[in-house]
């Protein structure tokens, strides 16, 4: 099974949106950034891989966390 863990390459290794919004070291923007930078790279596998049911879930999850950050509901 694919994992679908983010490891950003300045600002540290994520299991799961929600890590994203709970990481108090990071800034909005930065949150906005990892985020954002995660859902294209999941994007990707998507591409490569439709049925990849772990990275289609954790897309999801993305999107709700992306939504929450901007309405401010960290």
């Amino acid at each position: 099974m694919m994992s679908s863990k983010f490891d950003h390459p300045h600002h540290g290794s994520y299991e799961k949106p929600q890590d994203v919004l709970k990481d108090d070291r990071l800034s909005d923007g930065e949150k906005e950034t990892v985020l954002t930078e995660w859902r294209a790279s999941l994007q990707h596998i998507l591409s490569n891989d439709p049925n990849a049911p772990e990275v289609k879930a954790t897309s999801e999850s993305l999107d709700t966390a992306i939504e929450n950050l901007a309405a401010g509901r960290t």
